[in-house]
C-alpha cells in the first residue's frame, strides 16, 4: 500500500472518530434536555399518583384511589404502568405541555446550531379529540410566539389534517380555552387537485416521470413508454381524480393487469386503455366504496346519486344524436346545507369530492339548492355507469369544463329526503 493511500485512510479515521465523537455529544445533550422536561412534565411519578388519587376522587372511585396510596412506592410503580400512559395524556394538558415543547425546540436548535427547524406532524386526525387539541395548541402557540422572519424564527410546522368536519378544531363556541381556524391561524394547502385546474395534466405528467425516473432514467418519454395510448393516461389521471396517491395505485395495478394477460410472453408490451379501466373499477369496488368505513345508509345515498347522475347522462346522450351543438355530460350536484353532515364519510372515503372551495354554482332553478356545490367521483362514474364509458376520456378534458364555464347550468340538485331508501322508510 502506498504512503499516500496510508495517509488517505488515517484521514478519513480521524474524520470519522471526531464525527462519531461529535454526534454522540449531541445526542447525549438532546437526551439530558428531553428527560429533563419530561420529569418536570410527565414522569414525576408523586405528581401522577397525586392526579389519579383526585380522578377517582372525583368519579367516586375512593375505595380505590386510597388502595393505591397505601401501597408500597415499589407497588404503585408496578401498578400504575396503564395509568401513567393515560395520564401522560392528561398531564400534557394540565401543564400545557405547548410551552414545553417550544422550549425543547429552542434548546434543540442551540445544540445543533442549526437556524430553524420544521415540525411535520402526519394523520393528526388519527389522535384523540383531546390530543388534537393540544397539536393545536402547539401551532397557535408556535403561530402567536414567532414572527415571519427567518432570522428569528426558529420552529415551523406542516401538519395533514382533514376538513373541520372530519377534525377537532378548537373552538370557544364549543367550551373550549382557543380557537384555532383554518385559513388564519395557518394557511391550507390543499393535497387533492382540481380537476378543472389547467396544471392537472401536467401534474400527472411529472408524477409519472419522477416515478420512472427510479426504474427506468434513460425513457425520454414515460407518457409514451408505459401507455399504448395516450388516452389510457389520461383515464388513469382523471379516474384519480386529482389525488396522487390513488393516481400511482392505478398505475400498479394496471401494470398487474398487464403482467396477467401478457403471461411471459418475450416482446415488449404496455399498459392499455383497458388495463387501466379495470384497475379503476378493481380500486373503486375494494377502496373507495370500503365495507368497513361506509355504513348502510352511505351505501343508500351513493347508490342513489350514480343511478340519478346516470339516468341524467343516458338522456343527454340520447338528447345529444339529434343536436349539432351537445350537451355536455355532467357529475355535479348540489345539496341543502343541513343534510351536509350526512356526506361526511362520503367525503372523506373521496366517494364525492366537495367544491365550494374552488367554483360555486352560478345558475340556481327556483326549486333547486343553494347548498354546497358536490361531484361525484371520477372513478365511481366510471365504475358504476353514471357516465358513458366509451366517451368517459372526452368527457373528464371537455364536458366537465363545459359545465364549469357555463356556471354550472346543467348541475343537478339532490334533497336527501326525496331519496327512495327515506321514502321507503317513512
Amino acid at each position: 500500500m502506498s504512503p499516500c493511500s496510508k495517509k488517505g485512510r488515517s484521514g478519513c479515521g480521524e474524520f470519522s472518530k471526531k464525527f462519531v465523537a461529535r454526534a454522540s455529544n449531541f445526542l447525549k445533550n438532546i437526551r439530558e434536555l428531553n428527560d429533563n422536561l419530561l420529569n418536570q412534565l410527565t414522569y414525576n411519578q408523586k405528581q401522577i399518583l397525586e392526579r389519579v388519587r383526585e380522578d377517582h376522587e372525583k368519579s367516586g372511585k375512593m375505595g380505590i384511589a386510597h388502595k393505591s396510596i397505601q401501597m408500597s412506592f415499589d407497588e404503585v410503580i408496578k401498578t400504575l404502568i396503564e395509568e401513567e400512559v393515560i395520564s401522560v395524556g392528561r398531564t400534557l394538558a394540565y401543564e400545557n405541555a405547548s410551552n414545553f415543547i417550544v422550549g425543547f425546540f429552542n434548546e434543540l436548535q442551540k445544540i445543533l446550531g442549526c437556524r430553524y427547524i420544521i415540525l411535520l406532524l402526519d394523520e393528526c386526525s388519527e389522535t384523540s379529540h383531546e390530543a388534537q387539541l393540544e397539536i393545536f395548541r402547539l401551532l397557535k402557540l408556535i403561530r402567536g410566539v414567532f414572527t415571519s422572519d427567518m432570522k428569528t424564527n426558529f420552529v415551523y410546522f406542516c401538519a395533514s389534517v382533514y376538513p373541520p368536519f372530519a377534525m377537532n378544531y378548537p373552538s370557544n363556541s364549543k367550551g373550549q380555552t382557543f380557537n384555532f381556524d383554518p385559513g388564519q391561524d395557518a394557511s391550507l394547502e390543499y393535497l387533492q387537485m382540481d380537476e378543472l385546474s389547467d396544471e392537472y395534466e401536467t401534474f400527472f405528467r411529472e408524477i409519472t416521470k419522477k416515478r420512472l425516473e427510479h426504474f427506468c432514467p434513460t425513457i425520454s418519454n414515460p407518457i409514451n413508454g408505459i401507455f399504448e395510448h395516450e388516452n389510457a393516461f389520461y383515464l388513469a389521471a382523471y379516474g384519480a381524480n386529482g389525488i396522487p396517491r390513488r393516481y400511482l395505485e392505478i398505475l400498479k395495478q394496471g401494470y398487474s393487469n398487464l403482467c396477467q394477460r401478457s403471461g411471459t410472453a418475450g416482446s415488449i408490451k404496455k399498459i392499455s386503455y383497458k388495463d387501466i379501466e379495470v384497475s379503476i373499477q378493481t380500486i373503486a369496488a375494494s377502496q373507495i366504496l370500503s365495507q368497513s368505513k361506509l355504513n348502510s345508509e352511505d351505501f343508500k345515498i351513493i347508490e342513489e346519486i350514480e343511478q340519478r347522475v346516470s339516468t341524467r347522462n343516458q338522456k343527454t346522450e340520447t338528447a345529444n344524436i339529434k343536436k349539432t351543438k351537445k350537451l355536455p355530460a355532467n357529475v355535479y350536484f348540489t345539496i341543502n346545507r343541513s343534510q351536509f353532515g350526512k356526506f361526511n364519510q362520503l367525503l372523506l372515503q373521496g366517494c364525492v369530492h366537495g367544491k365550494e372551495r374552488t367554483r360555486v354554482r352560478k345558475y340556481y332553478k327556483e326549486e333547486g339548492s343553494q347548498g354546497p356545490l358536490l361531484m361525484l367521483d371520477l372513478s365511481l362514474s366510471i365504475y358504476s355507469g353514471a357516465i358513458e364509458k366509451r366517451r368517459a376520456v372526452d368527457i373528464f378534458r371537455n364536458d366537465l369544463k363545459i359545465n364549469a364555464k357555463s356556471g354550472y347550468l346543467y348541475c343537478q340538485d339532490f334533497d336527501l329526503d326525496q331519496f327512495a331508501y327515506v321514502k321507503n322508510a317513512k
